[in-house]
Parts: C-alpha cells; structure tokens; sequence
C-alpha cells in the first residue's frame, strides 16, 4: 500500500446533534461533526410525529384539483 495517502484517524472525534444537543464520541476521520438529526430526535427512530408538517404532494395535488373544480363549477 501507498504510504501517505490514508486519512488520520481521530478516535475521540465529537459528533455533535444541532437538534436536540446530544454529543457522541466515536472514530472518525474528522475531530467534530455536527449533524441535524441524530438517532435521540430523529422522528423514525422515536415514533414521534414531526410537529412542522407541512402538507406533501398528494395534499397539494388534492388541493390544486379542488380549486380547478370550483373555477369549473362557477
């Protein structure tokens, strides 16, 4: 193998949730991280419904054909 092209190894890097501030500490190629979403907050993982839904795309389709059918109907 190539000497000198391998990433350093930091083995107390910090992982940092900018969500709910859970700080974990694992191997990693980077000393910090910091992500959005961990595994503490993450909506999949905890079976909590996300509070700031907005409507998708079957509701905004649904909505869309609703005012085409009252312009038709008038």
């Amino acid at each position: 193998m190539k000497s000198g092209i391998h990433p350093t190894m930091h083995q107390d890097a910090t992982i940092t949730c900018s969500t709910c501030k859970t700080v974990y500490t694992l191997p990693c190629t980077k000393p910090e991280i910091s992500v959005e979403v961990c595994r503490m907050c993450h909506p999949a993982y905890t079976g909590k419904k996300q509070t700031d839904h907005k409507g998708g795309r079957v509701e905004r389709f649904r909505q869309r054909m609703a005012a085409a059918e009252t312009i038709k109907n008038k």
